[in-house]
């Protein structure tokens, strides 16, 4: 035909004097080509995985689950192998997108949140070195600098003017013992007069304030406390005119020049933190202010209310922009496995609970096909999921559809994410009939029994009826690759002919009949969805509001017209019945 078309295009432009030959034929042909494909696409019949008597020319979703249709026509030609091959055009309007298996290591990132806090390391508290009243206070706010040597307090104390004075005596004595010209005796007098130094010096007196009080030759009523260190106040302890004890604190202090991030790292990530992990620090008040740091310490065990385990990281902080409460997030980085590692795009897997199988694209079939795999994954990092058993590296998946695929292996009957891959084993059906989830292959269902045969079977019992389930009638099982039997057939019809066959009424607005009734028991002039049995009916034309089917009008003569308008609907809906 391609042939007769370009020898008529070619007469035709012979007449006018503008025939090309080759590049003419050739551009022709291609143009033929593409067009007969995009037919073809175009005319592909599509159908709901889960609702298998909706179908429709051309890609949509489902009315009823809302679902993307499937192209109906995809198969894995006459292989043995349970497959789905998908010409260029079904996979493009699928939206099926392959990815290879890759061999590397992956680098894992995941956000973390916590808070800024002082740093215990600088934290400072100024005591009193000898006991006694305040007289003065020199801090007296939160938040005020304070330089190592600063003074902050004057104190009053009755210990300190005893051991001054005791000082000036032992002062006195030394003069003497020298003046004596005994040896011994100086010994002993320039021991005791070292003594009381020292003493005073551990009252909180520093060097020049022990000589300032020789040199004036009295003793002074107060002492100045002066900072060991240099930090911000963070509290002030005590007011003017309260008495303290030696040792008691008078002023807390705390140096921010470098501050801790606390992160909150939750129980299912502790695994994924170790110390001395990247971690870049980022503060919301700050605006994209970034801090690289590590983390360098892991706390010993997990805070009993909020579950959480507090990693910390120290933060510079020479500016002073961090502040002690201000809320963090913290992105931390782990390098996971080596060169032999395998992974694949997160959306290639298919989970079934503790199952998980992907869709391989093998190419040693005849044509190619997509080949349903069972693998064992391991930890999932971003958009990419290990994989430790079942692929090898170069292997070539299914990595964006793959449930457009396995929902079409569904229909055609063959092993999917509902069914096992591999359990054959043979199941049991119960004296009261047998739910199955998920689904089993039929093939494991004892003969004798009847079954719902959707595919895959999800219930089954042992006697003719409808699946309490989906409300479809049951098919018998027998040797012949679990095809029903003419006399599955009869019985079916047989039970079919039993129902009660008194008539029924329909409401003015629509009856919905469950269980399901035969369509001879509505009256004249009723409006059905007609799926051999009828689940709902009105008073006029439309869209049943269970499954989304044209409704069909019940006529006089056994319903024959009724039956011939929706010869094509039946037609439909038992190829949808038995290929599901």
């Amino acid at each position: 035909m391609k042939r007769w078309g370009v020898a008529l295009g070619c007469l035709a432009l012979l007449g006018g004097g503008a025939c090309r030959g080759d590049s003419a034929e050739g551009e022709h042909g291609d143009h033929a080509h593409a067009s007969e494909q995009g037919a073809q696409d175009e005319a592909q019949e599509y159908v709901c995985p889960m609702h298998p008597q909706v179908r429709q020319d051309g890609p949509g979703t489902c009315p009823i689950c809302f679902m993307d249709l499937v192209p109906s026509g995809s198969d894995g030609g006459d292989s043995d192998i349970p497959s789905v091959r998908l010409s260029e055009g079904s996979r493009r309007l699928a939206q099926v997108a392959n990815a290879n298996v890759e061999a590397g290591a992956l680098v894992d990132t995941f956000e973390v949140f916590g808070k800024i806090e002082v740093s215990e390391k600088s934290e400072v508290d100024l005591s009193a070195w000898v006991g006694g009243r305040i007289e003065r206070l020199y801090v007296n706010a939160r938040g005020e600098e304070v330089k190592r040597g600063q003074r902050i307090a004057r104190i009053y104390s009755p210990q300190l003017l005893t051991a001054q004075q005791t000082l000036l005596q032992a002062r006195r004595n030394l003069e003497a013992a020298q003046a004596s010209g005994s040896v011994p005796r100086e010994r002993a007098a320039q021991a005791s007069f070292a003594a009381v130094r020292e003493e005073l010096r551990l009252l909180g007196m520093g060097a020049r304030q022990i000589d300032a009080v020789l040199s004036e030759g009295s003793a002074r009523k107060t002492v100045d406390v002066f900072a060991t260190a240099s930090g911000t106040v963070r509290e002030r302890l005590v007011s003017v005119g309260d008495y303290v004890t030696t040792g008691e604190p008078l002023v807390s202090l705390a140096a921010l020049d470098t501050v801790w991030a606390q992160l909150e790292i939750f129980e299912q990530d502790i695994s994924r933190v170790s110390v001395g992990q990247p971690a870049n620090v980022r503060i919301p008040a700050l605006g994209d202010h970034i801090v690289e740091a590590r983390v360098d310490f892991l706390a010993p065990e997990i805070e009993p209310e909020r579950r959480v385990m507090l990693a910390r990281v120290a933060l510079p902080n020479d500016e002073g922009r961090l502040r002690p409460g201000m809320y963090l997030s913290a992105e931390l980085e782990r390098r996971v496995g080596d060169e032999h590692l395998l992974s694949i795009p997160r959306e290639a897997v298919l989970w079934t609970g503790s199952r998980s199988m992907v869709y391989r694209w093998d190419t040693s079939l005849e044509p190619p096909a997509y080949v349903p795999e069972r693998i064992e994954i391991g930890e999932r990092l971003g958009d990419r999921v290990i994989v430790r058993d079942g692929l090898k590296a170069g292997d070539v998946v299914a990595a964006r559809g793959a449930f457009r695929i396995d929902a079409s292996l569904q229909i055609k009957g063959g092993p999917s994410m509902m069914s096992e891959l591999t359990d054959t084993s043979p199941v049991e059906v119960a004296p009261e009939g047998t739910r199955f989830d998920p689904a089993v292959d039929a093939e494991r269902l004892p003969e004798g029994v009847w079954f719902c045969d959707m595919g895959t079977t999800h219930y089954a019992q042992h006697g003719s009826g409808e699946c309490p389930v989906c409300g479809m009638f049951l098919v018998e099982k027998t040797g012949d690759e679990d095809a029903p039997t003419e006399d599955a057939t009869h019985d079916h019809e047989h039970h079919h002919d039993h129902e009660p066959t008194s008539p029924v009424e329909v409401v003015p607005e629509g009856t919905r009949f469950d269980p399901a009734i035969d369509p001879e028991r509505l009256p004249e002039g009723a409006w059905f969805c007609d799926m051999g049995t009828t689940h709902y009916a009105q008073h006029a034309s439309g869209e049943c509001p269970v499954c989304g089917m044209s409704l069909v009008e019940k006529t006089g003569g056994d319903s024959a017209s009724a039956k011939e308008a929706n010869h094509g609907h039946n037609h439909e809906q038992s190829e949808g019945h038995h290929g599901h």
